[in-house]
């Protein structure tokens, strides 16, 4: 009997990986905008004798729209994401939990610029308070009655294109097709919350630790067997 313990292993890996990308599901539970991770296998390749490979991707179902009332607060309803200018170039996010600089560009929490059509989105005119505020539904900026801009939303014909590049962004490959949202809708004080249901995410982890205990006990039920073999030629 053949027994192949690279495979064993690589399926131990296998299952390791996604318990991380299940627990980093549940700790974002809460995050505004997040996207849930998942890891799935390829079928085992009998001609090469060896798994194709392991993979990770994004689940980009919406989440629950929850009102803030705060007027700086933007989310997406339905596909599209904001863009955003950081040091590193252009990325894109679903976390519509937005401020205002003090010198008045719209940034996102973490101090990246919000894009308009005409470039980053800034509102002007002395003492504007968020309140004075209007964002239309289809992305239209107001100051004080005044239109400033339009927001800036695409999406992606492929979205498999798209990295997480942290702070709850994405960065999209160099040959990733921008298009304009189907049905653009940007509601005002209202967040996307997070599309982990927790319930399927426990589930997921307990089959894990089941998967990854059932191929522990095999491998030490072949420690054991190759030990006995051990010993027993040792006899002779």
């Amino acid at each position: 009997m053949h027994i192949n313990m690279q495979n064993l292993k690589q399926a131990m890996i296998g299952q390791v990986d996604r318990n991380n990308v299940v627990a980093n599901n549940l700790a974002n539970i809460n995050t505004t905008g997040f996207k849930k991770d998942f890891v799935f296998f390829d079928t085992f390749n009998k001609e090469l004798k060896q798994r194709e490979g392991e993979h990770q991707q994004v689940n980009f179902n919406q989440g629950q729209l929850v009102n803030t009332s705060n007027p700086l607060d933007l989310a997406l309803a339905g596909q599209g994401f904001f863009t955003v200018e950081t040091e590193n170039g252009v990325a894109y996010t679903r976390d519509g939990h937005f401020k205002l600089s003090p010198d008045g560009y719209l940034q996102t929490q973490s101090g990246y610029s919000v894009m308009g059509e005409t470039g980053p989105v800034v509102i002007l005119g002395e003492n504007i308070k968020p309140d004075q505020i209007t964002i239309t539904e289809d992305g239209e900026v107001y100051s004080d009655d005044e239109l400033v801009d339009r927001l800036q939303v695409v999406d992606f014909e492929e979205k498999n294109q798209l990295k997480k590049i942290g702070e709850n962004m994405f960065v999209a490959n160099d040959d990733a097709e921008e298009v304009e949202p189907e049905s653009l809708s940007v509601r005002q004080g209202f967040l996307e919350g997070s599309n982990v249901n927790p319930a399927d995410e426990m589930i997921q982890l307990i089959e894990v630790q089941r998967q990854f205990e059932t191929m522990q006990k095999m491998v030490r039920s072949l420690d054991d067997v190759f030990r006995m073999a051990a010993d027993q030629v040792g006899r002779y």
